[in-house]
């Protein structure tokens, strides 16, 4: 039985959708590009870019771009066109805080910021998981049209979050909307 256990796992590891990245990254599906660092994973996916270095629970990056037709997983309020950036950080972190799985969300920034050129906002943001992890998030997001972009660096608060700041921050650097993303 151990062994049918064992020959199970390394199949569905070996077929894991799961891509080493580096360098640059164009989703012409979602209408952008960043530079993925050298040495982490992505995960094949065409609902969003997710990245990660030493697994998705311990660090991660995620772009996402959500039209402001599409129903929110975890809150009720949707994106608009002509959203202020406050009132989208509004949206996108009541998505966040409604999660089941989000407990004691603490905001400790929600400020203006520029992304890829666009007036967005940055907002910081603390929690715990169900199973009391601690993590701390950055979050940027601005509307372009009818479209919400937002890209979000998560990691445990403790060691990983400071370990892997730096390399979020040169992902954000070089995002850019590509032709038809407005």
């Amino acid at each position: 039985m151990r062994k049918y256990i064992l020959l199970c796992l390394v199949f569905l590891t070996g077929c894991a959708p799961w891509l080493q990245v580096g360098g640059l990254y164009e989703s012409g599906e979602h209408n952008f590009s960043v530079e993925l660092p050298e040495g982490w994973m992505r995960l094949n996916t065409s609902e969003h870019l997710l990245i990660t270095r030493d697994g998705v629970l311990l660090q991660n990056i995620i772009v996402e771009k959500i039209g402001n037709d599409k129903k929110l997983e975890h809150t009720k309020k949707k994106f608009a066109k002509g959203m202020l950036p406050q009132e989208s950080a509004e949206v996108a972190l009541d998505n966040i805080s409604s999660n089941q799985d989000v407990v004691n969300l603490a905001v400790t920034e929600n400020v203006p910021a520029k992304i890829g050129g666009y007036p967005g906002f940055k907002a910081v943001f603390t929690y715990k998981t169900k199973d009391g992890l601690k993590k701390k998030s950055v979050y940027y997001g601005f509307m372009l049209g009818e479209w919400f972009y937002g890209i979000r660096y998560t990691a445990a608060q403790r060691y990983y979050f400071d370990k892997d700041i730096a390399t979020f921050e040169k992902v954000l650097a070089s995002f850019k909307v590509t032709k038809g993303g407005k």
